[in-house]
């Protein structure tokens, strides 16, 4: 690069490049901020499959519907086929007797093992067709939970998977949670399935 040698050229030129630098520099960040702002507003299965299943790691993403009671869930770490998360059992999950929900339990269990799925394929969340929890203790209010989500098996149709909760080490739920990949069927076009109903006439 050969910089200008006249005084005033020289201060134009110096002041231009920092004007460009300040300038790329806010365009950065106005981009982040987009790009926030849009991956804010995506479920998690919308934001695996936009943005791949590692962007999952962080501040768990929703919509307002009901999976906003896990709203404090934040992912740990994603590998393929593991998923690993965390949780304060708050107010909003806990029962009578203070302790966490077997209804929240279950709905982390479908959580966690679809990210599992998704660690996977991350175009594949799944339908779910079995879900079972076995309750081996309880988590009170203010403690935190550890989650893990395993994919025992993951098929051409079907996806298996098992996940752990657990405070201070000490495992207080399992459960195992089975989805579907339906087969998404393409329509036949319009001159194949007119044909279909009305074949040539045999000669």
């Amino acid at each position: 690069l050969r910089l200008p040698t006249h005084k005033t050229t020289l201060v134009f030129f110096f002041t231009s490049m920092a004007l460009f630098t300040r300038s790329l520099a806010v365009t950065r960040v106005v981009a982040s901020q987009a790009a926030q702002e849009f991956s804010t507003g995506l479920s998690f299965i919308e934001r695996a499959k936009t943005l791949g299943a590692k962007a999952l790691v962080g501040s768990f993403s929703h919509r307002d519907g009901f999976d906003r009671v896990l709203k404090n869930l934040r992912v740990d770490r994603v590998e393929t086929g593991r998923v690993t998360a965390s949780l304060v059992v708050d107010e909003s999950l806990v029962n009578f007797y203070g302790t966490l929900h077997g209804g929240a339990t279950s709905t982390l269990v479908d959580v966690i093992g679809t990210m599992a799925l998704l660690s996977v394929d991350a175009s594949k969340p799944g339908v779910s067709v079995d879900l079972n929890v076995s309750f081996l203790s309880a988590a009170k209010k203010g403690e935190t939970l550890t989650l893990e989500g395993v994919v025992l098996r993951h098929g051409r149709t079907l996806g298996f998977t098992e996940v752990s909760l657990a405070v201070d080490g000490k495992v207080i739920a399992t459960g195992r949670h089975t989805k579907a990949f339906p087969e998404h069927k393409h329509p036949k076009p319009a001159a194949t399935a007119a044909a279909a109903h009305d074949p040539a006439p045999a000669h």
